[in-house]
């Protein structure tokens, strides 16, 4: 595995959401790409401004407060916490250990180039480890 994690997952497909999206459109979207966040961009300049999680949804549906055609700007997380193709395994370990997030923007000059999950660092790692020990 010579790649980084990183740039290899930048160069997979990352499904957005507009910042007039619904949430209907975030959870159809979730389901659909059977993924866990989605970058929401701005309608403007098309730069990232927030991340609607299962979790932000899990958070709103909780309060009894689901709408449908409630606008993802409701409910999204704002403090977003990137990274960049620099970035390494152990460092995105801290990232989402320390931050207790799931989904991770890659960025790179303030353009957003994908997402790292926590499921693509587990599953880095657990490949890392069986190349490693392969011989045992």
């Amino acid at each position: 595995m010579s790649e980084k994690l990183v740039t290899k997952l930048s160069k997979r497909k990352c499904f957005t959401l507009s910042e007039n999206d619904t949430l209907k459109t975030a959870s159809e979207k979730l389901q659909k790409h059977n993924i866990g966040g989605l970058p929401v961009l701005s309608t403007q300049d098309n730069s990232i401004i927030g991340i609607v999680s299962e979790r932000d949804l899990a958070r709103y549906i909780f309060n009894n407060e689901f709408k449908n055609d409630l606008p993802v700007t409701k409910i999204m997380s704002k403090n977003l916490i990137t990274c960049n193709l620099n970035t390494s395994i152990t460092e995105l370990m801290e990232i989402i250990s320390d931050n207790k997030i799931r989904h991770i923007p890659i960025m790179e000059e303030k353009k957003l180039l994908g997402m790292v999950s926590i499921g693509d660092v587990v599953n880095y790692i657990i490949d890392q480890y069986k190349e490693e020990n392969q011989h045992l």
